[in-house]
């Protein structure tokens, strides 16, 4: 069986552990990855501290699986699929967790995985990488203005000087 890393019940580090669990299977417009990396985010601890973001009901089955962005190796398509292949190197966002061998990742946040960045590198882009474009995409500024960038060394701003450039920005 698959593992995965979870935690047990809302509390500290002492309710994680790893466990046994079904594999996933992929429903429409998803893709079932074979996680070769994973990203850790602030909301991870967050979460399993039973801190809720706003409208969130906190009802989790537990146990959890945490990580909610991760790059690895497209295992099987849910139905629909098209642009992806068995085999195909991705990241994206997961909505069940990536601290497992398996997850699954919803298409329309999914990405082929450039051949020159590591699974490491691509498992700490979609959280940082999509607030980024996000945020730099709301500003609506024409080509050509300058933006400046507080926070340019960490991983959302250097994402975002990175956008804001691609976007014609200085």
């Amino acid at each position: 069986m698959p593992k995965a890393y979870v935690f047990t019940r809302y509390g500290g580090p002492e309710t994680e552990a790893f466990v046994d669990v079904d594999r996933p299977s992929p429903g429409p417009g998803q893709l079932l990855v074979a996680v070769r990396a994973a990203g850790v985010n602030p909301v991870d601890w967050k979460i399993r501290s039973g801190y809720r973001r706003p409208g969130d009901s906190g009802e989790r089955a537990f146990p959890a699986v945490l990580g909610s962005e991760v790059s690895g190796v497209v295992a099987e398509l849910g139905e629909g699929v098209e642009g992806f292949a068995v085999g195909d190197e991705v990241f994206g966002n997961t909505l069940d967790g990536g601290y497992a061998e398996y997850t699954l990742v919803p298409v329309a946040i999914a990405a082929h995985k450039p051949a020159e960045l590591s699974h490491a590198a691509a498992a700490t882009l979609p959280v940082a990488a999509a607030t980024a474009y996000d945020g730099v995409r709301q500003l609506d500024l024409p080509p050509g203005a300058t933006l400046l960038v507080t926070g340019a060394g960490g991983g959302v701003g250097a994402a975002a000087v990175q956008i804001a450039r691609a976007f014609g920005l200085r």
